[in-house]
């Protein structure tokens, strides 16, 4: 049993899911923060499941994620619809509902967001809702997680039945679209009534065409063109899907003006909004200001001073090294355990995860702070006051959202790309992304940066983020001015109103990320932790040997000279980088197991801040790469994923090098 949750971006939809299921959507205010549906099971209502469908304004898709509503819609088999309304904002949100209840599905409608309306001075009489549009409806504060709320809602949806669907009085030319197109259609066009799929055609939903065997395709696009010419020839509106719109907003007008009842004369909360947005989002300083806060969070996260992260991290190195290793190495001995085991063991295993391990808590001080900027509603207004940077460099605003995500991880990032409507957009971003540093390279920055400055480390971490940032916005300017040329897509965001982000949520989401940041050290670290290891201490003459004698120093010596002009040309510098291929956790591993410990005695400042930037920089994760050719569907797009960002990282970590070691003797 199936019910399909549907709505807006930022309306709840995502908090309203995890309280109904006991699960942990990734809740955040800025568009595109769900970008493929999810199914979990319903608390209290055995054998129903919720699909939690992309936020999205209209059926009709303009982008890939929007697209799985339309095909659920068409495809899926379903019990009914749950339709999550901000009720603050009811004028934009019934646009999607009368596409939904135009459909005739049974539909519950939820009016969220009722804290603040009743803030606004304003209440939703629900019951004038169920008999206006002949539907359930119940109003709701999903921030709360109010169990009655919740069990009102499994209530209404078992009383779900069937109903007619709504039906409203568009002009004459569209109605006889309507009946044109209707009898075109196939008897056995799925499960959908077959008037909703004529009117979505008229609409333009090119994704009825997508989706649906349409056997006279050409026969309906001419219906639609000629009810488009008889709408403009009797000026009912400048278009097809105009007329369409004016009817529904229409209707929705009077909806709200006979369910939306006004309680008490109060300030509305947007005044409070625009009053704070005039300082925040301001053209002069607005960027200034972001990249304060951001230069905050860095420097809490790895800092010295105001360190949190920092602090917690060396806590953690304590209980590692002094009581885990050395308990553990005690242990190994009291037993007779030694030579090969013992080495695998604290030398391989041991060393190699816990020199990614040891950065997890300033990783979970990192992904706090911006969880708590996401929750504010803060990241929707940098994604807006950014849009016009970055369109510059070929960017669609909603571009924002993959490069936030990059700093998490590049796989989801690269994902979220699907709300970009635009291909050239699309690709664009998914090629530059990679440059974005993501959490798996923070173990790498670090190590090298903790070992090799006494000072200022939260600056330089936060100065390799900005190079990154750097070559993400050249590249894009780069390739918008020779392949992709062409005009940007227009940028549309919902703004939400701010809030206090619940701690709930953003300490859920710092330990997810943890978790995964856990999950990796136990698989991907663990086994190259080993590989290393065992090839790093075995040659032709047997296990022990001199490691400049290894399996490993064989096969990385072959191609060690071509980092020799950037200032670390060993061969346990190369082996350390080709092993980030699998997983960028693994080459901190890599340079402990390695080196021995001793990172401070194999680089230089220049040749570590050289090392540093070539590794923020060049080929992405084998997961990055299949991602890639996932989503562009291309060998090309894919192969130069691979090439363009190792060029790139040369060039770049030869020029600090180059600056450094010959400019300033470092």
């Amino acid at each position: 049993m199936i019910y399909l949750l549907a709505g807006n971006p930022n309306v709840g939809k995502s908090t309203f899911f995890n309280g109904m299921t006991q699960s942990h959507v990734h809740v955040g205010n800025y568009s595109g923060v769900t970008v493929e549906k999810r199914v979990h099971h319903i608390k209290n209502y055995p054998g129903a499941n919720l699909v939690d469908l992309p936020g999205t304004y209209n059926v009709s898709p303009n982008s890939q994620d929007e697209g799985v509503v339309t095909y659920s819609l068409l495809n899926e088999s379903y019990k009914g619809l749950i339709n999550i309304i901000d009720s603050t904002h009811l004028k934009r949100n019934l646009h999607l509902s009368i596409q939904l209840l135009e459909l005739g599905t049974p539909t519950l409608m939820v009016f969220n967001l009722k804290d603040a309306l009743i803030n606004n001075g304003y209440i939703i009489d629900t019951k004038k809702v169920e008999q206006f549009l002949n539907v359930n409806a119940i109003s709701v504060s999903a921030r709360e997680r109010n169990k009655d709320d919740q069990d009102l809602v499994v209530e209404r949806l078992k009383e779900l039945t069937p109903h007619k669907a709504l039906k409203l009085d568009y002009p004459a030319a569209v109605e006889k679209g309507i009946r044109d197109i209707h009898d075109l259609l196939r008897h056995d066009i799925f499960q959908v009534k077959k008037k909703w799929i004529a009117l979505q055609l008229l609409e333009g939903n090119e994704g009825i065409y997508q989706y649906l065997d349409l056997h006279k395709e050409e026969d309906i696009r001419r219906i639609v063109e000629n009810v488009e010419k008889e709408v403009l020839k009797e000026n009912i509106a400048l278009s097809l899907k105009g007329a369409i719109f004016n009817t529904r907003r229409a209707f929705i007008e009077e909806i709200i003006e006979e369910c939306l009842i006004q309680v008490e004369e109060k300030e509305h909360s947007k005044y409070f909004n625009q009053k704070v947005d005039r300082f925040i989002t301001h053209p002069v300083y607005g960027i200034p200001l972001f990249m304060a806060i951001m230069f905050s969070i860095y420097q809490i996260s790895f800092g010295r001073f105001l360190g949190l992260g920092n602090a917690l991290t060396g806590y953690f190195e304590l209980f590692w090294d002094n009581i885990l290793v050395n308990y553990t190495a005690q242990l190994f001995e009291a037993i007779g355990l030694s030579g090969f085991m013992y080495g695998l063991v604290i030398n391989g295993i041991l060393a190699g995860i816990g020199g990614v391990l040891v950065f997890l808590p300033q990783i979970v001080v990192l992904f706090t702070l911006i969880a708590i900027l996401e929750g504010t509603g803060y990241m929707a207004r940098v994604a807006i006051m950014m849009d016009r940077f970055l369109s510059k460099f070929g960017f669609n605003g909603k571009s924002i959202v993959p490069i936030i995500t990059g700093f998490g991880c590049t796989v989801p990032a690269i994902m979220a790309t699907r709300t970009i409507a635009d291909k050239r957009e699309r690709i664009l971003t998914i090629l530059t992304i990679p440059f974005i540093s993501c959490s798996a390279r923070l173990p790498i920055y670090g190590l090298i940066v903790s070992k090799i400055f006494d000072s200022y480390q939260g600056l330089i971490i936060f100065g390799i983020y900005l190079l990154g940032i750097f070559v993400t916005l050249f590249s894009a300017k780069l390739l918008n001015l020779t392949y992709f040329k062409g005009e940007g897509s227009k940028f549309l965001l919902e703004v939400p109103p701010y809030r206090m982000p619940q701690i709930r949520t953003v300490l859920y989401q710092s330990l997810e990320k943890a978790k995964r940041f856990v999950k990796k050290a136990g698989t991907f670290i663990l086994i190259g932790s080993m590989i290393l290891w065992i090839l790093a201490n075995n040659g032709f003459d047997g296990f022990n040997v001199n490691p400049d004698e290894s399996f490993l120093a064989l096969i990385a010596g072959g191609i060690k000279f071509i980092f020799a002009p950037l200032g670390f040309g060993t061969w346990e510098a190369t082996s350390s980088l080709i092993s980030g291929f699998l997983a960028k956790e693994v080459v901190a591993s890599s340079l402990e197991i390695l080196f021995a410990g001793d990172i401070a005695g194999a680089f230089t400042i220049s040749s570590g801040l050289a090392y540093v930037v070539f590794a923020s920089l060049y080929i992405p994760c084998i997961s990055t790469v299949a991602t890639i050719k996932a989503e562009t569907q291309s060998t090309k797009w894919t192969l130069f994923s691979v090439i363009y960002p190792f060029f790139v990282a040369y060039i770049l970590a030869g020029t600090v090098y180059l600056i450094l070691h010959v400019g300033f003797g470092l």
